[in-house]
This record gives structure tokens, sequence and C-alpha cells, in this order.
């Protein structure tokens, strides 16, 4: 049998218990109140006017793929620029390197409409690594924690800056001696994410870090490295 069409008062009560988030059971046991009322004391037309019907499905509750506590992996490639002096010797390297950086980050996000607020912490292993003349330098791992402020271009994708303090270790070594020098300092950038579902996200993303170490000794040369490095990598996280 064809379902009778739904009148427009039944129409208009059922948006409202959808705007007021009734569950399907309530609003069927409302109209059903309704109606045993209606019986008792009102028209018997009204009554069958909200006679009880199966209600038509709401909007599916689509969870925020933004809101809430991630992890996730990271992958990339990264240059940095050292500069080694040593005391009584002047500039002992002044080099470029690059190599492979990858690592892990943890953060939390919160959406406030169309902006997205949050906080990650990451931590990179590197391979980035050269010699020259005979002195080696390496940045062997670093991390940052960071806030991010970000826009949602569309509800899927977030366009972000982000901030905050880095550290990590610098290691140069010369023939017969080495010195391992952990450096803190800053870290910006920016990058787009992209909610795959409200679990999952894919990103790309841009980071300076700047680390500037204590002095280091090493064969009685008091040693000061100051690394500097530009990195992209690409992102995927987990939300829970």
């Amino acid at each position: 049998m064809t379902e009778q069409a739904i009148s427009p008062l039944r129409r208009r009560m059922i948006e409202d218990m959808t705007i007021r988030k009734f569950a399907a059971k309530t609003q069927h046991d409302y109209v059903q109140r309704v109606k045993d009322f209606d019986n008792t004391h009102c028209r018997p037309a009204f009554a069958a006017d909200l006679a009880v019907k199966a209600l038509p499905p709401g909007a599916a509750f689509i969870a925020s793929p933004w809101d809430g506590l991630y992890i996730g992996g990271n992958l990339g490639y990264g240059e940095t620029h050292f500069d080694v002096t040593g005391s009584g010797f002047g500039t002992l390297a002044s080099q470029h390197a690059n190599g492979v950086v990858g690592g892990f980050q943890v953060g939390y996000n919160k959406q406030y409409g169309t902006f997205v607020l949050g906080l990650e912490s990451d931590f990179d292993l590197t391979s980035i690594e050269k010699t020259t003349f005979g002195v080696t330098t390496k940045l062997p791992w670093f991390g940052t924690t960071r806030g991010r402020v970000g826009f949602l271009l569309n509800p899927a994708l977030l366009l972000y800056a982000t901030g905050g303090v880095a550290y990590g270790r610098a290691e140069v070594s010369v023939p017969r001696a080495s010195v391992k020098i952990p450096g803190v300092g800053w870290a910006a950038g920016a990058g787009l994410q992209y909610a795959l579902t409200p679990q999952w996200s894919i990103g790309a993303e841009y980071l300076h870090v700047e680390l500037d170490g204590p002095s280091g000794h090493a064969g009685g040369i008091s040693i000061d490295t100051k690394a500097t490095t530009d990195l992209g990598r690409a992102t995927l996280n987990y939300k829970f």
C-alpha cells in the first residue's frame, strides 16, 4: 500500500523535533501522545492528521575531522646549513648537508567555526650529514613543539600556519675527536591538511628550524655550532 503523504502540520512538527535534536524514538512517542490527547479532547480529523508513521530519516551525524587528539607519522627531505666555529681557529666549517627526515607527531585540535586551533609535538630522525676538509657535520635528530592556527578552505581542507620551540642535536667530528652539541631554538612553517574521513587525514608541511647549541669541546678546542634546517614532509594522521 502506498504510504499516505505527510501533512504540512505533521511535517512542521517533525522539523521542529529534528531541530531540537529529539531521538527517533522520542519523536515517535511525542507524536503518539499528541494523537492520544487529541482523540480525547480535540477534533478527530486533527488526530488522524497526526497518525503515527515511520519518521523520515534525519541527516546522518558526521563527526568533525578536526576536533580531538591525533597521532601520526611523517616522511620528507631537508637541507641543513651548519656554521661551526672554533675558539682560536675561526670558522671550521660552513656547509650545506641534506638528507631524509622522518618520525612521528602527536597533537590536539579544536574547531571554532571555520578556524582550527591546535598544539602539536613531533620527533624526527634524519640522515643529514656532510664531510668537508676532514670536518663532518650531521643532524641526527630534532623535535619541535608548536602551536597551529588554521582556516578551513572547505570542511575537509585545512590551511594552517605553525610556530614554536625546537630542540635537537648536532654532531661535529674532526680527525681523532668528535663532539655532540645539544641545541635549542625555534621553528615556523605552514601546511595543508586534507581529511580523508573523520579519522584519517593526509598533509604536506614546510618547516624552518633553527638550532643554536652551547659550546662543545673537542681536542681542547671550544666549538660553537648553529644548524639551520629547511624541510618539506608528508604527514599521515589518525584522530581518536
